[in-house]
């Protein structure tokens, strides 16, 4: 830097030395020697006032791209970042609230009371436990409780919605809903239907009811088997007793149970019951799904369907469905033949065949030939045929884990020492059935398939 006169200049250098302007030389003059008047023009006065300049709003800032260093910035990622952190902390909030869990709540309790799981029958949250007092003993009076069970069922089911909406009453307390002119539509459209349902429940069972239930669909199903000169009392007081007899058919899930006496047929679901006399009706096998897995057990399992339908017109036709281990016990209580679709295979239980070898095993046994002082009993386990095998050791080592001598007399027919011997077997391992020792049901000793004699 060197002073030229009364101004100074700047020397570069750089520039000098092989810069793009080579002995480039900025004069540097003062500001008052510029503008002499600088200071009696610009210098504030004594309660002089400045103008406020407005702050650049949202519209004055500039973008990214025009300020140097921020042009490779995009505030697409920070705004996606940004609503991905608010859309989940709404969510978040969202699924906290009271009306939502309560509404979850809610819904998980009404599919669980109406479609009645194993885990609501353990603890007694069923129509059928709540009312007990009210409904009565199914052995003692059936029909007089499932009339009252389907309308007390009915109503029940009925009040669902209307219980919803006064749990939102304090799960939003918000929203007023306790003050329907000052609820939204929406929910005066849902108070409306949810007190419509149990009004239209008790106008029908108010009908169902009069003329002491003679118009309720069980009673008007009876009354078209019942006699000229009796009613359908006569015919539900048959279907009682019948009921309470210990040897009657029963199975299925309490939604869909299946009954069977020695007269009718009878599906008992969640709001009617169906009933058919045996010699009036035609039983035909329509579809049978074969399952892999039991929820009872690890085993396949084939579930059929059987369409009952009455020779009357009058009588509704409905369709049972059970386990084809069951079909057996199913077809030796009917008095009917039961018929099958051309496209219906119904396959044996493990129970079965393990029946029809057991009995073609024994038959190969000693026969056992009973004393003449000594006269054949019924047999104990099923009461119906005379006793058939007699338990005798055939086996010559004694030891713990074999076969034992049994003193029994015969007590057992074929049939039920064959369901015995199966009953104490693993479930899980039928290859190991046939070799396999049970203890003798009337004095434990141990036994195999070998030690079964027929009686002669």
């Amino acid at each position: 830097m060197r002073k030229t006169g009364g101004a100074r200049e700047l020397h570069f250098p750089e520039c000098s030395a092989g810069g793009p302007v080579a002995g480039l030389h900025l004069p540097v003059r003062p500001v008052s020697a510029q503008w002499p008047d600088y200071n009696s023009r610009c210098a504030p006065r004594a309660g002089t006032q400045f103008p406020r300049v407005p702050r650049a709003g949202p519209a004055a800032v500039a973008p990214a791209s025009a300020v140097p260093g921020l042009s490779g910035l995009s505030a697409a990622p920070l705004a996606a970042s940004s609503s991905g952190r608010l859309g989940g902390c709404a969510g978040s909030a969202a699924m906290d609230s009271p009306e939502v869990t309560f509404t979850l709540a809610y819904l998980v309790f009404a599919v669980c009371f109406v479609f009645t799981p194993t885990e609501f029958h353990s603890a007694g949250l069923t129509v059928q436990n709540l009312l007990s007092g009210w409904l009565g003993s199914e052995d003692a009076a059936f029909v007089p409780y499932h009339l009252r069970r389907t309308a007390a069922t009915l109503l029940c089911h009925s009040l669902l919605p209307l219980g919803y909406y006064v749990g939102m009453c304090f799960a939003a307390s918000e929203k007023r809903l306790y003050s329907p002119s000052q609820a939204p539509e929406a929910w005066r459209l849902f108070l409306l239907l949810a007190v419509t349902l149990p009004t239209i429940a008790c106008t029908l069972i108010y009908y169902w009811s009069r003329d002491r239930w003679a118009r309720h669909p069980l009673a008007r199903t009876l009354a078209l088997y019942a006699l000229p000169q009796s009613g359908w009392r006569a015919v539900a007081s048959s279907v009682n007793t019948e009921f309470r007899r210990i040897d009657k058919f029963a199975t299925g899930a309490p939604g869909a149970r299946v009954i069977v006496t020695d007269t009718w047929v009878m599906k008992v679901t969640t709001y009617r019951v169906h009933v058919a006399q045996q010699q009036d009706v035609h039983l035909t096998v329509t579809e049978s799904q074969q399952h892999e897995l039991s929820p009872d057990s690890n085993l396949p399992v084939q579930l059929l369907t059987i369409r009952v339908a009455g020779a009357s017109p009058a009588v509704q036709a409905f369709d049972i469905r059970l386990n084809s281990t069951e079909y057996g016990e199913l077809c030796e209580k009917l008095r009917a033949p039961i018929r099958s679709a051309a496209n219906v295979v119904i396959r044996q239980s493990l129970g079965d065949l393990f029946l029809e070898t057991f009995a073609s095993m024994v038959e190969e046994n000693p026969v056992y030939s009973v004393p003449s002082s000594q006269e054949l009993e019924a047999c104990i386990g099923c009461m119906q045929t005379r006793a058939s095998v007699k338990l005798v050791k055939t086996c010559q080592e004694v030891a713990e884990s074999e076969c034992q001598r049994c003193y029994c007399r015969p007590m057992w027919c074929l049939t039920c020492m064959g369901k015995w011997f199966a009953s104490r077997q693993d479930q899980q391992r039928p290859d190991t059935w046939l070799a396999s020792r049970v203890p003798c049901p009337t004095c434990r000793a141990r036994f195999c398939i070998l030690d079964v004699c027929a009686v002669r």
